[in-house]
């Protein structure tokens, strides 16, 4: 895939975040060996129009596609998307050492035993992460699967076409985040520091953690941006529309109010989840030991007031907000201003991260991590 992408530079790709409450753009282009912006967009979706990744409505979907791509004079038409949701399973696997032809297909029916859908209607693929060594000699395999259900990939795939857009690839979403995290300049992976990113989306969050330059492991939950906002409009008696204003402008979770007690228990349950999932990586992956740990925060939700901090006290481990975006590139301050682009970043990560791919500035090459694996651990791949 990354051949296919160095011989097709004609133009850079732009990132597309498909969500369930609003779809984001952005795009980069190289200049001397540094990136730089040349714009990013976001449009609200119709409710109902993209469910658990899958595309409900195409047409309305097409026609936000198509006035995001106009409105903001992106390059060329070349995209890369993700597909997110429960559905998605990224999971760490051991095998024995096989031949690779024989490999392929021992993956498979490894898969196979916790995939939410049958294997047949799965698009999947896997990456070596590394050998494990017994006894003097390499006696199993650590591997890496990424899969997500083959409908939705393809649908996916054939909605931009609608939308006389060229899709190069469709990935899951924790390697967008990856890929993010790789080319921050100030973002080193060579300390021994786990890195939980928690994406709180629209309807989702998802728990990615990242360690030694690689996702080892991935997990979603169905509490997201919308029941915050939800809760809201309930205990306060008003429509979704207000309520939203209220969660961005109001709710600040370092004070007590009638509007923190209505949202109390949601954070309190997302806190309690991302400790979870901290506590089963240690468990199953450090053996049982604690490592250095350092929440990062991003998507639509990470802009309320003192999340970083409630979930710095619930949790018990360093956290602030995502903000990479403003890092890894120059901008047009007659477009932006670096203020606009602070507040914007967090809703941004996934679309940044999938517009870096392809990208490669010395900055990043010299990073002691496993480049290829944000890559080449896909769920569709062009051709």
């Amino acid at each position: 895939m990354s051949a296919w992408l160095s011989r097709n530079k004609k133009t850079p790709v732009i990132g597309v975040d498909l969500g369930s409450g609003f779809i984001k753009m952005a795009q980069f282009k190289e200049e001397q060996n540094s990136l730089k912006l040349v714009n990013f967009g976001v449009l609200s979706v119709p409710e109902g129009a993209i469910v658990e990744g899958r595309i409900e409505k195409t047409k309305e979907t097409v026609e936000i596609l198509k006035e995001l791509i106009s409105f903001h004079s992106f390059i060329g038409n070349r995209i890369v998307a993700n597909v997110s949701g429960q559905l998605v399973v990224v999971k760490e696997i051991i095998m024995d050492v096989l031949p690779e032809n024989e490999l392929d297909e021992a993956v498979k029916w490894e898969i196979e035993k916790f995939l939410p859908f049958p294997m047949d209607k799965a698009a999947f693929d896997y990456q070596i992460l590394n050998e494990i060594i017994e006894e003097g000699r390499v006696n199993k395999l650590n591997i890496l699967v990424a899969s997500a259900p083959l409908e939705v990939v393809e649908l996916t795939a054939e909605l931009f076409k609608m939308a006389n857009l060229d899709p190069v690839a469709v990935e899951v979403e924790p390697f967008s985040i990856l890929r993010l995290l790789r080319f921050d300049p100030e973002f080193s992976f060579e300390n021994e520091v786990l890195f939980p990113v928690i994406n709180i989306g629209y309807n989702y969050t998802s728990i990615n953690m990242v360690d030694k330059g690689m996702v080892r492991f991935s997990r979603t939950i169905p509490t997201g941006g919308r029941k915050i906002t939800d809760s809201i409009a309930s205990a306060l008696g008003k429509s979704f529309e207000e309520a939203e204003e209220i969660k961005i402008k109001e709710l600040d979770l370092t004070k007590e109010s009638p509007l923190t007690k209505a949202t109390m228990a949601l954070f309190d349950g997302l806190s309690l989840e991302i400790k979870r999932s901290i506590n089963f990586y240690f468990n199953k992956f450090n053996d049982g030991k604690t490592m250095d740990t350092a929440i990062l925060i991003e998507g639509g939700s990470a802009n309320i007031k003192g999340i970083e901090k409630y979930i710095e006290t619930s949790v018990g481990y360093a956290s602030g907000v995502n903000r990479l975006f403003t890092n890894i590139a120059r901008f047009d301050s007659n477009l932006f201003t670096k203020e606009y682009l602070f507040e914007m970043a967090p809703m941004f990560s996934v679309a940044t991260g999938l517009a870096l791919r392809g990208h490669t500035l010395k900055s990043v090459a010299k990073k002691k991590v496993p480049q290829e694996q944000a890559e080449s651990v896909l769920a569709y791949k062009k051709g």
